[in-house]
């Protein structure tokens, strides 16, 4: 089956985390051997199957094409958000979406400066707690924003859901709340770049069995905003 370079570069744009399509783009120009040492760096399946397709894609001497399109759509994409559905719960006759386990997976996965965490409910799963190990051995700066039973006493959770995690644990203390006050918001930001909003906590049921819904957004001003927001407001310690 013949492959379209310039749909398989959009799709990469889409797809693929921003840092790694970029180096991806540098390897098509340079030739069979700089896409073998980047494929040598890829973390995740799908990026490992990109470095596949553009081995092909150069021998065929479409590399240097499918690079410079590819640069086009990071260029145009690094300005314009992409929103894509992420649910928890029963499928549907839709194709749109993924699961929030696997993005949530994958986001902390792909980060390669900055993890913002804000969670309510938090019992992570070894899945969850491995990634946020492996990405502060990458020297990933990680912010955590949790809910704690000692500022919440309806709160049942744990004041320290990641024990030995290399982290900055903020929190909203019980004098700084109004009455009653929970912190309920549910928040990933990775690299300032892509955030993950949604209704699902950090726990099993949220993750893998209840019925929830986020949006995942990748480019834009959005995620910063949100960093900015949640890392400077007032009464947070």
């Amino acid at each position: 089956m013949s492959v379209d370079p310039a749909d398989v570069a959009r799709r990469w744009a889409e797809e693929l985390p921003r840092d790694f399509a970029r180096h991806l783009v540098m390897a098509l120009r340079s030739g069979p051997d700089a896409l073998l040492a980047v494929g040598s760096e890829a973390v995740l399946p799908a990026s490992a199957s990109a470095v596949r397709v553009a081995l092909d894609l150069t021998a065929r001497g479409d590399g240097p094409f499918v690079g410079g399109v590819l640069s086009g759509w990071l260029d145009a994409m690094a300005e314009r958000p992409t929103l894509t559905p992420v649910w928890t719960g029963p499928e549907s006759e839709t194709a749109h979406g993924r699961l929030t386990l696997a993005v949530l997976s994958d986001l902390i996965d792909e980060a390669q400066s900055d993890i913002l965490l804000v969670s309510y409910a938090t019992q992570p799963s070894r899945t969850v707690r491995s990634a946020l190990e492996a990405a502060a051995s990458r020297d990933v700066d990680i912010s955590l924003l949790l809910e704690r039973p000692s500022d919440n006493p309806r709160f049942e959770g744990s004041d320290d859901p990641f024990p030995g995690l290399a982290a900055r644990r903020l929190s909203w203390p019980a004098e700084n709340r109004p009455t009653g006050a929970s912190m309920h918001a549910k928040v990933l930001v990775v690299d300032r770049r892509t955030a993950l909003i949604g209704s699902a906590n950090l726990t099993g049921y949220g993750l893998v069995r209840n019925l929830e819904c986020g949006v995942l957004i990748r480019g834009g001003t959005v995620p910063g905003q949100l960093a900015d927001h949640l890392l400077s407001a007032e009464g947070l310690e």
